[in-house]
């Protein structure tokens, strides 16, 4: 399919993108990764504690399992629960990728700054 899930490289192509960004549930796509909305995150947990396997959650609701990766919904239902845990339901209606982060570091320093 174009995904190159065995080398943990995900790459999604023009029209898995397209497909994907369909469903309801995505709230935004790029060709490494989805975010999910909020509703879908707080449904899903729901429906993990109630006993449905992540698979099952993201299938249900109409995602492609061979499309977005199999792992993906453990990997997914895991963040999410380890979230609420941290920051409760607050930390699951906001995206949080990114946060806090840095950036990237430069990849060269002037050399005025390599000399002080």
């Amino acid at each position: 399919m174009g995904n190159r899930w065995s080398t943990g490289e995900q790459r999604f192509s023009e029209s898995q993108i397209r497909q994907i960004e369909d469903n309801a549930n995505v709230l935004h796509i790029t060709e490494r990764s989805i975010a999910y909305q909020p509703a879908f995150k707080l449904a899903a947990l729901k429906a993990y504690q109630e006993g449905k396997t992540p698979a099952d959650i993201f299938s249900e609701v109409g995602f492609n399992l061979d499309m977005i990766g199999r792992e993906n919904p453990n990997r997914c239902l895991k963040r999410w629960r380890k979230t609420l845990a941290s920051q409760g339901e607050a930390g699951l209606l906001e995206e949080q990728r990114g946060k806090g982060s840095t950036g990237r570091p430069a990849a060269e320093q002037s050399m005025e700054k390599k000399l002080a």
